[in-house]
């Protein structure tokens, strides 16, 4: 084991001051621990799901016997006998990420040299391609802007006191080294947005004594390191908001004279650091990572400690202090620790490579979560139910259901609520051709909800007035674009009546309507968007009190937003990367700043992608949170009843819903997923049981019914 004890680092650079951690612990608890076989002497452990499936599987860098386990996942925290592969001399680190552009896991693996293991989506690898790097620790990062997956290797031999940026090509192989000074035996690298930029910044540990910050311009290059003098021996560095300001803090595992200790260094927001505050770890921290294991919505830290032979979990308390650590035991020396969800339970798991075993440790988080939901409820609705909306139809103050069926010969269904989670059976009403998308609103000022569907098997929407008693008035038709997908309401022009903003996904642009206040609307104004726009949301971008609108396109990867002048008509389309295949937008303010942000689910990426607001009408690079199997939609509300919005996600590949517990400040650090029926293609939010909780309704194309969750969090 002296390969792994004699790693040192220099601590944090202004790690001085000793915090006070609380003493009073909140309930954590992990199943009994599961080993699995791997390699000799694993090193380091990654997480992905290398064939599709929606499971996490494990990849694990045995330097022992120089190659890499893959480890299939059953979807229950157990895994298949691994496969190994060849991938060089002395596996000693492994990341994951998808370095040719295909969308499937690829491998980054390096001892002697990196070797790069592109994913085939089957559980199967390609053979390694390998060229020498200066140095064995490593991380992944998009330096320039263009979508792809860079390298950041600390470099101690081929240009010693650098780190070298290795931009990709986009086909698993990257241009020449570009080289930045930091200082003597650089080794350890992490990647953030120190400075709030929008743009990945590094943060490189070496020598004995010093960290330096590399600011990144955007281009793949960086500013001057800015380097501290600090003293002691560092094991593990990580990048988080522990203190809930929306500024990136450091976290590093150090041993500080004789005592092994976990230093925490809140961000300035400018690429500087405050003092450190110290909280005790465990025995040579070997890896350091940042989760919310517990569910209150806050940041925690997870340490591998190899010479105590177990996992500390320090509970974060919101305000950059931590709780007393609590200890799980785990194999002989842990060396390398990697978080996430293993059974599908939405609840972060650990995996541990334990080096002088020869296993992985498993262990499976059991914390109760802050968000539950009861046993769903089936309802029947019509033929290939397509877009679930909520509205009060009949005026008796309990929320009822509106579902577009996708059919040629379109229809509606209606279900009436009771109030207490239940529906009347529904009431069919005939709308157009392929009816996708359904909104509510007001459109004759009668004080009774309509309705307006967007038809994608024709160039028209459809518009039904409401009676009050839960029936509505034939159907009128408006003219929009071709193959409208998306309908969403809005007052543009400013005149008290709502008018109407409908994504044509054939034509590639959106059709304004602007309502006439009875009910009818004039000849649509067309704008462009970008590729495919599937999805379009409403919200007051530019902080100018004038109604704004945002597509989400679906063939270009983007999200389109158009500036509204406040006379019904808009500005030319900003555009703003999302991930892959965007398909649904919503809007919400989730960091708190006042300023309304975008969450977009991406279908062939299988995440969220959440953008912030500047309040000028543009947005920060989107950050990704991983959701369930083909996205289909996206809502938000609060679950948890902690006043920070949260998401809900149609996984229509997965048939549930994801639940995204957000922070406050822009991240979703929670997932639980819950089930639905076959095919789940929309979810909408509203208190359908009517005791001030966010319920959830989803209408499942497959199983021709909408899906009830009812929230019953603290009950």
């Amino acid at each position: 084991m002296a390969i792994m004890t004699k790693r040192t680092c220099a601590a944090l650079a202004l790690c001085i001051a000793l915090g006070t951690a609380r003493t009073q612990a909140q309930p954590l608890t992990f199943e009994g621990v599961l080993d699995f076989d791997v390699g000799i002497e694993p090193t380091s452990v990654a997480a992905g799901d290398f064939n599709g499936d929606g499971v996490l599987d494990l990849a694990v860098a045995n330097v022992g016997s120089n190659n890499v386990s893959v480890l299939i996942g059953n979807g229950d925290g157990t895994f298949q006998a691994p496969r190994n592969l060849l991938a060089g001399s002395r596996t000693f680190f492994i990341l994951v990420a998808d370095f040719n552009g295909d969308g499937r896991p690829d491998l980054a693996v390096s001892g002697i040299e990196l070797s790069i293991l592109l994913g085939n989506g089957d559980g199967t690898f390609q053979p390694a391609r390998s060229f020498p790097i200066g140095g064995i620790y490593f991380a992944v990062g998009d330096f320039n802007g263009d979508g792809r997956a860079d390298l950041a290797v600390p470099d101690s031999t081929l240009n010693p006191g650098s780190v070298a940026v290795y931009l990709s090509n986009g086909d698993g192989t990257f241009q020449v080294a570009r080289n930045f000074l930091v200082g003597s035996v650089p080794f350890l690298v992490a990647v953030g947005d120190l400075n709030g930029d929008g743009l990945q910044d590094l943060v490189v540990i070496w020598n004995s004594n010093n960290v330096s910050v590399l600011l990144g311009n955007g281009d793949g290059t960086f500013q001057a390191a800015r380097s501290f003098t600090v003293g002691g021996s560092c094991y593990s560095v990580a990048v988080g908001d522990f203190n809930g300001d929306g500024r990136p803090d450091l976290v590093v595992t150090v041993l500080n004279g004789t005592d092994y200790t976990v230093v925490v260094s809140l961000g300035n927001g400018d690429g500087t650091f405050q003092v450190g505050r110290y909280f005790i770890g465990g025995s040579v921290p070997l890896s350091v990572r940042v989760a919310d294991f517990n569910g209150d919505g806050l940041p925690d830290i997870a340490v591998a400690n190899e010479l105590s032979n177990g996992i500390s979990v320090l509970l974060g308390n919101g305000d950059g202090t931590f709780q007393v650590r609590q200890g799980f035991r785990t194999e002989l020396h842990p060396s390398s620790l990697v978080v996430g969800d293993l059974n599908g339970d939405g609840r972060p798991d650990l995996a541990v490579a334990n080096f002088d075993a020869n296993d992985v440790s498993v262990l499976i988080n059991s914390t109760p979560f802050a968000v539950s939901f009861r046993e769903l409820r089936n309802f029947a609705a019509g033929s290939a139910p397509a877009s679930v909306a909520l509205g009060d139809f009949n005026g008796d103050g309990a929320q009822d259901l509106v579902v577009a069926n996708f059919t040629a010969l379109g229809t509606i269904s209606i279900l009436l609520g009771h109030n207490d989670g239940s529906f009347q059976a529904p009431r069919i009403f005939a709308a157009g051709s392929f009816p996708f998308s359904v909104a509510v609103g007001d459109f004759n000022g009668d004080g009774f909800q309509d309705l307006v569907v967007a038809n994608s098997g024709s160039t028209d929407v459809s518009v039904l007035l409401g009676n009050g008693d839960g029936t509505f008035q034939t159907a009128l038709s408006f003219g929009a674009g071709s193959s409208p997908v998306s309908v969403a309401v809005g007052d543009f022009n400013g005149d008290g009546w709502l008018d109407l903003a409908v994504a044509n996904i054939n034509s590639n642009n959106v059709s304004v309507l602007i309502g006439n206040g009875d009910g009818s609307f004039q000849t649509p104004r067309n704008y462009l968007a970008g590729n495919l726009p599937s999805s379009v949301a409403v919200g007051d971008f530019n902080n100018d009190g004038r109604t704004d609108l945002a597509l989400s396109n679906s063939a270009s990867n983007s999200v389109s937003v158009l500036v509204g002048n406040g006379d019904g008509s808009f500005q030319a389309p900003q555009s703003f990367i999302a991930g892959s295949t965007p398909v649904s937008i919503a809007v919400a303010d989730f960091n708190r700043d006042g300023l309304q942000d975008l969450a977009v689910a991406n279908q062939d990426s299988n995440d969220v992608s959440v953008l912030m607001g500047t309040g000028d009408g543009g947005f920060q690079l989107a950050r990704n949170f991983v959701a369930g199997t083909f996205l289909w939609s996206v809502a938000t509300g609060d679950f948890n009843g902690d006043g920070r919005p949260d998401l809900a996600v149609a996984n229509g590949g997965s048939n549930n819903v994801s639940v995204l517990l957000g922070d406050g400040n822009g991240g979703f650090p929670v997932v639980r997923n819950f089930p639905a029926a076959n095919s789940p293609l929309s979810v909408a939010v509203g208190d359908l049981d009517g005791d001030g909780r966010a319920d959830l309704a989803v209408a499942n194309q497959d199983s021709n019914n909408v899906s009830v969750l009812i929230n019953n969090t603290g009950q």
